[in-house]
């Protein structure tokens, strides 16, 4: 493509909470000079924050439930960012999402979320919930505790949260294997695997971390007939989506001895009701879908937004787009 005819970016509208909106607007603002001088900036958090017949070249905006009314305010969109990795929520929003560029900030919960996996982890190998509770009770009761060392992981879903998780399973001494939708050698881990096997990976698994989008595909993929597959005794650790587990299955797991324990930071309904069984087991990590956050979260997705412009007006493949026909 020639130089008069790559696209240019002139308009950029973000999109946020009117809340975190204005704890947002000079760092997206100082980003913005850095990565597009060149682009004109608009803020908004619902319609009304619009002039009719606005006209941006690019919106970058959470899934928020919103957006598609924004959308319709507005006229010019070739492309949309979305700042978050998961997508899900807006196959059910009407808006066009075959005439417009998508792309999502895959990455930026690599770090934050791979951490979390590891201390779930080391929390069971070194029973920390056993310790926090004789602490309380002023017990003095030692006890002979594992390692991480010579385990194996079984990573369900090798993209960016797996891969970067693989890495520092590895620091650890960890083996790891583990799944993908289309399989390839991945440094680090010893067999990748399709999705369809994933039963026999899991039949040596120490530990199973679920790292999957929810899709049609993967929608309750970890249920009973999945965890019956398990060596007994293992741990399961789940940051992918609410829905891509089922609780049902994870308790009757731990019932029969399969899992040891498990840790959970999705649910299939959020927040978790009141009454859920999940509540109260010593044998359950639960952690309110915090696992992703991190101080340096919009610093990152704009970091992935600018990798993706640069791409965008090179006239190159943009650099994380969302696979319309794959949902995610």
């Amino acid at each position: 493509m020639s130089e008069v005819e790559r696209p240019t970016i002139e308009r950029v509208l973000f999109v946020q909470k009117s809340g975190v909106l204005e704890q947002q607007r000079e760092q997206v603002k100082a980003a913005m000079a850095t990565y597009l001088p060149q682009a004109a900036l608009g803020f908004a958090s619902c319609t009304e924050d619009l002039m009719a017949c606005a006209s941006f070249d690019v919106v970058i905006a959470p899934t928020l439930p919103e957006l598609p009314d924004i959308l319709a305010r507005v006229s010019g969109v070739k492309w949309i960012h979305f700042l978050s990795a998961g997508v899900e929520k807006i196959w059910d929003m009407p808006f066009d999402k075959e005439g417009v560029l998508l792309t999502k900030s895959s990455g930026v919960h690599g770090a934050p979320m791979s951490e979390f996996a590891i201390g779930a982890m080391l929390f069971f190998a070194k029973q920390f919930n056993r310790f926090v509770a004789q602490s309380r009770e002023h017990r003095w009761e030692r006890t002979w505790l594992q390692e991480l060392t010579g385990q194996r992981l079984v990573v369900l879903g090798l993209g960016h949260i797996g891969q970067a998780l693989a890495q520092r399973a590895r620091a650890f001494g960890m083996t790891v294997t583990g799944t993908l939708r289309h399989p390839r050698p991945m440094e680090g881990v010893v067999d990748v695997r399709p999705q369809s096997q994933a039963g026999e990976l899991l039949a040596e698994a120490d530990y199973v971390a679920v790292c999957l989008p929810l899709t049609d595909e993967t929608r309750g993929f970890v249920n009973q007939g999945l965890l019956a597959q398990l060596k007994p005794g293992a741990v399961l650790v789940d940051i992918s989506r609410g829905g891509v587990v089922r609780g049902d299955a994870v308790l009757n797991a731990l019932d029969s001895g399969q899992l040891r324990g498990a840790a959970l930071d999705v649910f299939e309904q959020q927040p978790l009701p009141a009454h859920s069984p999940l509540w109260n087991r010593q044998d359950l990590l639960l952690t309110p879908h915090v696992s992703g956050t991190t101080p340096y979260y919009l610093e990152r997705a704009l970091d992935i937004f600018a990798r993706n412009a640069e791409a965008y007006q090179a006239g190159e493949s943009l650099v994380t787009p969302v696979d319309v026909s794959a949902g995610y």
